[in-house]
């Protein structure tokens, strides 16, 4: 049986799949075949996919070839302080609508 090759999207979709955690880092979505979940990687530093409570902890160098090498110049550290992720409001500024008076024309004018 060959494997479904691995689809993983960095941001903040894996609020979908799970909740804040403490215990380990999340970093986005992985998705194999019809299977998807949040990608998280733990302290130990091997990566898992996670629905709800459910933990599938993943092939590291399966994770790490989709990733690229660049992946830890770009992800920052475990270390320090945790914050949760960040919510920006859209705001939409509408502009207001005037109303045209209709134009009440003299019947001397015709």
């Amino acid at each position: 049986m060959s494997r479904q090759p691995l689809r993983i999207r960095l941001g903040s979709r894996w609020t979908f799949f799970t909740y804040s955690r403490t215990d380990v880092r999340l970093l986005g979505t992985v998705q194999e075949g019809m299977q998807i979940g949040a990608l998280a990687q733990i302290e130990d530093g091997s990566y898992a996919q996670i629905n709800g409570d459910v933990v599938r902890v993943l092939n590291t160098s399966r994770v790490k070839k989709v990733l690229g090498r660049d992946f830890e110049a770009h992800v920052p550290s475990q270390s320090g302080h945790r914050t949760p992720p960040l919510v920006v409001p859209t705001v939409v500024v509408k502009k207001r609508r005037l109303v045209q008076r209709p134009v009440v024309r003299a019947a001397d004018e015709e």
